[in-house]
């Protein structure tokens, strides 16, 4: 917020410096011509109040011309005031409805901060941002196209959704969603060639930033990896797994999607293990039992800091598994288990 208006008034000043250096000129000059026209009988103040009060068509009359040299000027300083004034509010008008459109199409940035920033909006995209903003993420969205800007910005308010458009392979683009201050990146687009430029123009800006990228050939999954992505993922392929467990275990597909969908009955979630958390030093079986008994969640995995510093994922952990700090329990529960949860253990989700 504070960025762009610092932009808008700066975009201002850079429209109006002319008229506001010819209006000082002709203040100034005004001023100086009447205390000379008028000889000794007003001060320099005095021609200086006169002359601001002319520009100002105020017309108080307590200091007037006398002779029609002074009568001609005060003249030609009210007819150029109008030129004047019709120009500023023509200058301004159109600034105005500039930066409403360029806000609209949020060609100005935004200052959100520990945001999730989503890089395309393809089908992929358009699921990652509502699944997002279900989980009340605070979300900043590139498109390419112009015309989704308006959909996109009617889904949440200023305060939680940013969204703007241009090309994706320029890394002037990642200034407009402030990258520096997000927290992570999805890069979803439905052009692998795109998707793994605007990857690495995400790494070279921000090396440490979190980046998630879907692709639509699996075999490029190690080529991402290799290059720094933290998460790569094949729609297609994940999309092909449901469907062969569709086929012979139809329940089982079924529970997949009702646990990766936060809008329906249960939910998957992540929580870091911090220094004062309840779950600290418990074993696995501890916790489970801690977790069942206050909020009816079921903890069915952690993950911890691997020897390359990467998150490692245990699913089922041995019962005597101890959690860490810095460790992250994963669970599930219906989705008013995981609000309280959330109560319970105090911390927002995620990692």
């Amino acid at each position: 917020m504070l960025r762009r208006r610092h932009a808008y008034l700066v975009d201002i000043l850079r429209r109006i410096w002319r008229f506001l250096l010819v209006y000082t000129s002709i203040y100034v000059l005004s001023a100086l011509g009447f205390y000379w026209l008028e000889g000794s009988r007003v001060s320099l103040f005095d021609s200086f109040y006169w002359s601001i009060v002319t520009l100002g068509t105020v017309g108080y009359g307590d200091i007037v011309p006398t002779n029609v040299p002074a009568k001609i000027l005060a003249s030609v300083v009210i007819a150029t005031q109008i030129f004047l004034l019709g120009y500023l509010i023509s200058v301004i008008t159109t600034a105005v409805n500039e930066e409403t459109s360029q806000r609209a199409l949020g060609t100005y940035g935004t200052d959100l901060e520990g945001h999730i920033v989503v890089l395309g909006y393809s089908s992929v995209g358009r699921a990652a941002v509502r699944e997002l903003l279900i989980q009340e993420q605070k979300v900043a969205v590139v498109t390419e196209r112009s015309e989704e800007v308006a959909n996109l910005r009617a889904l949440a308010p200023e305060a939680r959704l940013f969204a703007t458009f241009g090309s994706l392979s320029e890394a002037a683009i990642l200034e407009r969603v402030n990258l520096a201050r997000a927290h992570s990146v999805v890069v979803c687009t439905d052009d692998d060639a795109t998707n793994m430029i605007a990857a690495l123009n995400v790494k070279a800006a921000v090396p440490g930033m979190r980046v998630v990228v879907a692709v639509g050939r699996a075999r490029l999954k190690a080529t991402l990896r290799a290059a720094g992505v933290t998460y790569v993922a094949s729609p297609s392929e994940m999309g092909g797994r449901l469907c062969a467990a569709a086929a012979f275990e139809p329940d089982v597909a079924h529970a997949i999607e009702d646990l990766t969908a936060a809008d329906l009955k249960s939910d998957i979630q992540e929580y870091l293990v911090g220094p004062t958390s309840p779950l600290r030093s418990k074993s696995f079986e501890e916790a489970d039992a801690m977790v069942r008994s206050a909020t009816g969640c079921l903890l069915i995995g952690r993950a911890h800091p691997g020897s390359s510093g990467e998150y490692v994922t245990e699913v089922n952990p041995p019962f005597a598994t101890r959690f860490e700090e810095n460790d992250a329990v994963i669970l599930v529960g219906t989705i008013e288990n995981v609000r309280r949860f959330r109560r319970w253990y105090d911390r927002d989700q995620g990692r």
